[in-house]
């Protein structure tokens, strides 16, 4: 039970996220989300270990939400 109640927790954190962040993402909010520098992703960036992004110019890039959720998900180590 405790389990399924866990799971169920983290579903609605899931939603609560998904429902109080825009869907596409500058830079800067990517950095928000993810609580780190905006150094911080272009050194990931640099090192090919960053969020998929979309550039539509060369000054603009943004960042689908699902997409940073799952690239982040990857990152979890352990059992939480």
């Amino acid at each position: 039970m405790t389990e399924q109640l866990r799971a169920l927790e983290s579903r609605i954190e899931e939603l609560e996220i998904r429902l109080n962040t825009p869907r596409i993402m500058t830079p800067r909010e990517v950095c928000d989300f993810l609580q780190i520098s905006e150094r911080s992703l272009y050194d990931m960036k640099e090192r090919g270990d960053a969020p998929p992004a979309m550039y539509f110019s060369q000054r603009t890039v943004r960042y689908d939400l699902l997409e940073v959720m799952a690239w982040a998900k990857q990152k979890e180590v352990g059992n939480g």
